[in-house]
């Protein structure tokens, strides 16, 4: 028996919902014919009423339903990446990543109107992920200039380095909200530039 408090276990569910939105971006296959998680990401609600035991890392994890207006009150006064607009964006990038795993390798074009609708269907889909692509690093930048004022005005060296360390790891976490290879990022130091991975460089 749990001896934790309501409060606790919502705050935990949240936490998990986060974990696994990022754990099926990371592995498809593991969730692919999972009906409860295919229909809880179609949207916000149905994701807060999903009741749900999972494992990563041989650790067992449990999401309870919560109603959607408790999951924006507990987000509101979060950050990204842990506010309500991000969880969403997870949601979204989750919900295209096990849309696309397994599917067929394409064929050769046809020229009927149901192959042509297709093909549009698939370039909207496209077109939906570089946006939501494009809206996290909106956020960067925004998330950016507010850091780099905050920087510029800070007098102390130990306090104005640990700003930019922690500057750095934000831009990271926010980053990491992407689907790869837009999420695979790397910095040597905080002092040296961020390069993009090596296996996304390559195909440059």
């Amino acid at each position: 028996m749990t001896t934790e408090t309501k409060r606790e276990l919502i705050d935990r569910s949240i936490c998990n919902i986060f974990r696994l939105l990022n754990d099926i971006i990371n592995h498809p296959g593991s969730y692919a014919e999972d009906q409860q998680v295919i229909i809880a990401l179609r949207s916000q609600g149905r994701l807060c009423s999903l009741a749900f035991e999972f494992t990563i890392n041989k650790e067992r994890l449990t999401i309870n339903p919560i109603s959607l207006n408790t999951l924006k009150k507990r987000l509101t006064a979060s950050a990204p990446p842990n506010n309500f607009e991000c969880l969403n964006q997870l949601r979204n990038h989750a919900q295209i990543t096990l849309s696309r795993y397994g599917k067929e390798k394409p064929r050769p074009p046809k020229r009927s109107l149901a192959a042509l609708l297709d093909q549009v269907s698939n370039l909207k889909s496209s077109i939906s992920s570089l946006q939501a692509v494009n809206m996290v690093l909106l956020q960067v930048l925004e998330v950016n200039r507010r850091d780099l004022l905050t920087i510029s005005d800070t007098a102390n060296a130990s306090l104005r380095q640990k700003r930019i360390d922690d500057a750095l790891s934000r831009m990271i976490s926010i980053l990491g909200l992407n689907p790869p290879p837009f999420s695979q990022l790397k910095t040597v130091s905080p002092t040296s530039p961020l390069k993009l991975a090596s296996d996304y460089e390559a195909n440059r």
